[in-house]
């Protein structure tokens, strides 16, 4: 099962109106990608938060536990949460709220939407993990693609980091070709080509349901280099 068909697998759970109002942008992509509209703010930590604060991005972050988990263990940083699914961030909301977040906004759309809102030196960190390895358009894979790694590059500050984890090897060699390809943006935190296993202190589910098959997740963590 991929990531779409765990996603339509998830229990519709009752969310309470605050939860939803305090997490999740309430925003129709597809209207303002239709009519170049001004619904979603710029994406920095003082438009979203009201502070200066550190940001993290997630792209793709499911029902949101491990995105969660890194936002219980860092209030100084923020976080944002990125995912086309209203389900799932629909149940990402119901975590948050129930840890009572105070550092986490949630954003229904695709990557691609958010470019006219990414603002220069605005991220510290972003991570993409398991995406889903069958979403395609045209041959091309809609979060593994140089377009996104482009603009991720242009949105983070230099030193920011990026990490990539996937459980879909081809997926994953497709994304080390793309990343070492840019070069002039990105550089390894790590000695080795890239990096097997990935153990964070919270999971996701879509990573918990292949890790009882035995499938094996490669990742690699690249580092923004300084201009």
């Amino acid at each position: 099962m991929g990531r779409r068909g765990l996603s339509r697998a998830i229990k519709r759970v009752s969310i309470p109106l605050e939860a939803l109002q305090r997490y999740v942008h309430a925003w129709r992509f597809e209207d303002e990608l239709a009519l170049a509209g001004h619904a979603l703010p710029d994406i920095t930590s003082l438009s979203l938060f009201g502070d200066e604060a550190p940001l993290e991005l997630e792209v793709g972050c499911g029902t949101g536990e491990f995105l969660c988990g890194l936002a219980a263990r860092h209030p100084e940083r923020r976080f944002i949460g990125l995912d086309p699914s209203t389900q799932s961030l629909n149940f990402a909301a119901r975590l948050a709220f129930e840890a009572d977040l105070k550092n986490l906004r949630l954003i229904r759309a695709p990557i691609i939407a958010l470019y006219p809102h990414f603002v220069p030196n605005a991220l510290d960190a972003a991570y993409i993990h398991f995406p889903d390895p069958y979403v395609r358009s045209r041959q091309i894979h809609k979060v593994v693609n140089a377009s996104v790694l482009k603009h991720l590059a242009q949105a983070m500050r230099p030193g920011g980091t990026l990490s990539f984890v996937s459980d879909h090897e081809a997926l994953f060699q497709e994304a080390l070709r793309l990343v070492e390809a840019a070069a002039t943006d990105w550089e390894r935190l790590h000695e080795e080509r890239f990096l097997r296993g990935f153990t964070p202190d919270v999971k996701s589910r879509y990573q918990l349901k292949w890790e009882r098959y035995g499938v094996e997740a490669f990742r690699f963590e690249v580092r923004r280099r300084k201009v």
